[in-house]
Formats: structure tokens, C-alpha cells, sequence
């Protein structure tokens, strides 16, 4: 049980105290924020392709609609955590990748905090 309060006790430190760093703020700004983010970086990890279709049907509409993941997407593009990468298909839908920036925000993150998820 110890464990699980450092774990808390240290999210919440990191929720409080992401004002100084743009990609912490940028991630812990809201649940929404948090859950794209991570759709976004785990595609990423893995080289495959997410899109904006794609991120609309994993993610639960209690956490937010269409709208909301749009408008997240063109911030995190706009400040350039995300990338967008435009394929010139028939679909002429755009990817999403994750910057190298908040690639290494998010794994200097995971590796702060890896003995706390054990």
C-alpha cells in the first residue's frame, strides 16, 4: 500500500507542479490531454499510423467529443508535441506522430516514475 501512495503522492507533485515545463503542461492540462497524448505516443513507439478517426473511436466520449480531440490535436500541432503528417491519398486523411520533444518528456516521465507502476 505504501507504494500506492508514492505513486499518488508523486502524480499529483507532477500535476501541480507541470507549470514550469510547456510539455507537462500541455499533458496534464486534462484527461483528454493525458489520453491522446498517450494514443498518440504508443502508435508512435510502435511505427504505426493513428489519425483523428482513429483517436475518435478509442477514446470514450465521457472523456470528451469529436470536437474537443480536434481542438486538442490542432494545439498539440500548433505546439508542436504533435506532428502531423498529411498523406496525399484518396482518403486525404492526416497522421499523427509525437514530437521528439514530448517523446522525451514522456519517457523521462515513465523512467521518474517506472518503480512506483511496479
Amino acid at each position: 500500500m505504501i507504494s500506492l501512495v508514492n505513486f499518488i503522492n508523486t502524480l499529483k507533485k507532477d500535476i501541480v507542479s507541470s507549470e514550469n515545463d510547456n510539455c507537462k503542461k500541455f499533458f496534464f492540462k486534462s484527461n483528454l490531454h493525458m489520453v491522446i497524448s498517450l494514443e498518440i505516443a504508443s502508435s508512435s513507439i510502435l511505427d504505426q499510423k493513428i489519425n483523428y478517426p482513429m483517436l475518435k473511436s478509442a477514446i470514450p466520449s465521457s472523456l470528451g467529443n469529436a470536437n474537443q480531440i480536434k481542438n486538442i490535436l490542432n494545439e498539440g500541432t500548433l505546439k508542436n508535441f504533435f506532428i502531423k503528417k498529411n498523406f496525399f491519398n484518396k482518403n486525404k486523411i492526416s497522421h499523427y506522430k509525437i514530437s521528439k520533444e514530448f517523446s522525451l518528456m514522456i519517457t523521462s516521465w515513465y523512467l521518474d516514475n517506472k518503480s512506483k507502476f511496479n
